[in-house]
């Protein structure tokens, strides 16, 4: 899928009307596993989702149906996406953030576009970044910096699948990240391609606005 229907040629456009184009379920597929309805084995989960998130999100209410697919997707959760955050690694996160969203919208996902385009907010990403990434047009965005442009063309390449013959985007990686950094952006795109396809098949909507992820991030750039 070549970035969300209709955006490639409107660079103006606001990250808030992408949200609102992108195709939103009336209902997911399969029933929520609402807190206060699990079992034993899934309040577990929800009490762990307490504490990295303040909530249980609606993806995890999902994913609940199979307590071992909820497990391990909280264990990247907890130690790849919010352990850069509480540690501070600001800049980590950073690029984090830049294969997800790429990766959500590149996929037209309703539930990860937005819960990520919020977590970019508060890592410091613009209005007009957050718009450039939905259009495709951020080669030419002067905004972003040769490193974070090697990151999307990477999360691009990886979501399209042609990474594997792409030597030019994997040597821009090569000039700004090192082995370990590289792995864990290629693991975190590959992983959220997994995502998208997830909540797409199934249906999941996000968060109703205010009810969503308390990232704890309330940086500016």
């Amino acid at each position: 899928m070549d970035g969300v229907d209709g955006l490639n040629n409107k660079e103006d456009k606001k990250i808030g009307q992408v949200l609102k184009d992108l195709a939103c379920p009336i209902s997911t597929r399969l029933p929520l596993i609402e807190p206060g309805t699990e079992n034993s084995e899934v309040s577990k989960i929800y009490d762990n989702c307490m504490d990295l998130f303040g909530i249980v999100p609606r993806y995890i209410q999902l994913l609940a149906h199979s307590p071992g697919s909820a497990r391990s997707w909280l264990v990247f959760d907890r130690d790849v996406k919010v352990a850069a955050l509480r540690a501070d690694e600001y800049e980590r996160s950073r690029m984090q953030v830049l294969c997800i969203l790429e990766t959500s919208l590149n996929n037209s996902c309703h539930n990860c576009s937005h819960h990520n385009v919020e977590l970019a907010r508060g890592l410091g990403y613009s209005e007009s970044q957050l718009a450039s990434i939905a259009a495709k047009t951020w080669e030419s965005n002067d905004d972003f910096s040769d490193k974070e442009r090697a990151v999307l063309d990477w999360s691009s390449a990886v979501t399209n699948l042609t990474a594997s013959s792409d030597e030019a985007s994997f040597e821009a990686m090569k000039d700004h990240f090192s082995n370990d950094e590289i792995v864990e952006l290629t693991y975190t795109t590959s992983l959220w391609n997994c995502s998208t396809r997830f909540a797409d098949a199934l249906h999941l909507t996000a968060e109703s606005p205010g009810n969503g992820i308390n990232w704890g991030t309330d940086r500016q750039s």
